[in-house]
């Protein structure tokens, strides 16, 4: 989430000083990125809660 706020900073600063393609650049990097950790985070989410316990017991259990 820091390359998300740096290039969201960036691209205000952009913004302010005119430079609109340097803005949109950095905006679309940003939410490029941005979406990209939120579909990760939600995949691991869903995936651990989609296995029955008895399945991540017997996975510990090979793991240990």
């Amino acid at each position: 989430m820091d390359k998300v706020l740096e290039l969201s900073i960036r691209a205000v600063i952009r913004h302010l000083n005119g430079d609109m393609t340097e803005f949109n650049k950095y905006k679309n990097k940003a939410i490029k990125i941005y979406e990209h950790e939120k579909f990760k985070e939600s995949c691991r989410y869903q995936i651990r809660h989609m296995v029955p316990e008895e399945t991540r017991q017997k996975l510990y259990e090979m793991v240990s």
